[in-house]
């Protein structure tokens, strides 16, 4: 869709995923008349990343995983001022942004288009882990290229495979292509102890008992936010699933790159830690190296963002910021020619005073952004609110039916059991307006 902009005032939402919708949710209810919201998102359908493990692993899930957009200003489909546009972002700048609309869909042209806006939100959240990246060039579920085995030329993304990236249709095929190489090889290596190599390690054993599956991580303890409790319970279901555990070792990634590829007389690939340690797999699933996306907001206001770990500066109104200090301990709104005060970050984006990188610390932070939003509308001298992050809270499962959580500050570890194999991703939908039984024809 390439939006013809008339009279209204724009407020821009760039990107849909949990942070966007909680600001969409708010500002939709919110604008004045004279207001149009504006959601600037490269996915056809909201992507709920948190079953993409499950569903690479289990098939007949798929379609769960993609929340259409049809509801995302209101429900049963009535006219709206605001609008969805489907496009990737080329170029940032203070009062526009610049953006290739999506090939997807139908009669959108080649040529990059540019929309103005009055405020924005920046939820464009982080580059993920191949094992869950539905955007790369190439998928590390692709058939490896042996010697001695035949060329698969199916798995080279082909121009009208290309065109469809971001769709739902190009998410499904992705997740079963997945499904097929996970279910052929005898052994995986997991790299990385988080909560995603965590659920691919326990979900992979225990739907596939025979397999040889070994989880490497570079510290001695998983999740070290949380207690030692967090960890033991994640270690002793590893144990009881068969799990091998290999834990204050760091591989080496020059040996996962293509020019020294190796394999051993099984035909697994050969990988080795820093330490020299030797480890042998099939696959090998690297569920580490998120990386915040900010190249648009470094490309024109360099200093809003930290260069030692990527993300954007913020206020604690979740404003655009500098450093006002060498050390980075006290963020100031920039004022002046480039005042950036209207432009808020959230969600992986953001260097949001420590709080955890997860869907629901992204949600309240969008609607912080977006509350703040409607109130300078309303008089720019309005105070804002600050966004303070909670006590950090996660929720991990541990196979097919147990899950470990930590919720609030208050609570303790606790382990259970809930047996919904497709992660009960339905109930997620309604964050987007849309409903499962009703619009899963989208």
């Amino acid at each position: 869709m390439v939006l013809n902009i008339v009279a209204m005032k724009n407020v821009l939402v760039m990107g849909a995923s949990y942070g966007g919708a909680g600001a969409i949710k708010m500002l939709t209810s919110g604008l004045p008349n004279n207001y149009r919201l504006v959601v600037l998102e490269r996915n056809s359908h909201a992507n709920h990343l948190y079953v993409l493990p499950r569903y690479a692993v289990v098939a007949g899930h798929e379609d769960k995983a993609f929340v259409p957009y049809v509801g995302l200003f209101g429900s049963d489909n009535q006219p709206s001022r605001h609008a969805v546009v489907h496009g990737t972002i080329t170029r940032l700048q203070r009062n526009s942004v610049a953006y290739m609309p999506a090939e997807y869909e139908e009669g959108n042209g080649q040529s990059e288009e540019v929309l103005d806006f009055e405020y924005a939100i920046y939820a464009l959240g982080a580059r993920l882990p191949a094992p869950i990246d539905l955007w790369a060039a190439s998928s590390v579920f692709d058939e490896p290229i042996t010697p001695g085995k035949p060329f698969n030329s199916q798995s080279v993304p082909q121009p009208f495979a290309l065109r469809q990236l971001g769709t739902k249709q190009a998410g499904i095929e992705w997740l079963k292509k997945a499904q097929k190489r996970l279910e052929s090889v005898r052994s995986v290596l997991v790299v990385g102890g988080g909560a995603l190599g965590i659920q691919f390690a326990t979900d992979l054993k225990e739907f596939y008992p025979s397999k040889n599956v070994t989880l490497l991580h570079s510290r001695e303890r998983l999740l070290p936010r949380f207690s030692a409790r967090m960890h033991d319970e994640i270690n002793k279901t590893m144990s009881d699933l068969g799990v091998n555990m290999i834990l204050g070792q760091r591989l080496d990634i020059r040996t996962t790159l293509p020019e020294n590829t190796e394999y051993n007389e099984s035909g697994e690939r050969v990988v080795r830690t820093v330490s020299g340690r030797v480890i042998a797999a099939d696959l090998i699933l690297l569920c580490t190296g998120q990386y915040p996306n900010t190249d648009l907001i470094r490309s024109f206001a360099p200093d809003v963002v930290d260069p030692r770990t990527g993300l954007v500066r913020v206020s604690s109104t979740l404003q655009l910021a500098v450093s006002q200090q060498q050390d980075g301990d006290q963020m100031v709104i920039r004022e002046g020619d480039q005042d950036l005060s209207h432009i808020f970050a959230i969600g992986d984006a953001a260097d949001a005073f420590g709080a955890i990188k997860a869907g629901h610390t992204a949600w309240f932070q969008g609607e912080v952004a977006a509350k703040n939003i409607l109130s300078l509308i309303k008089s720019k001298s309005s105070q804002l609110e600050e966004y303070k992050p909670g006590s950090p809270s996660i929720k991990v499962t541990l196979g097919m039916k147990r899950y470990v959580i930590k919720n609030g500050p208050n609570e303790e570890v606790k382990v259970g059991e809930d047996g919904h194999q497709d992660l009960s991703a339905t109930s997620v939908w309604p964050f987007w307006g849309a409903n499962y039984d009703k619009d899963k024809g989208y």
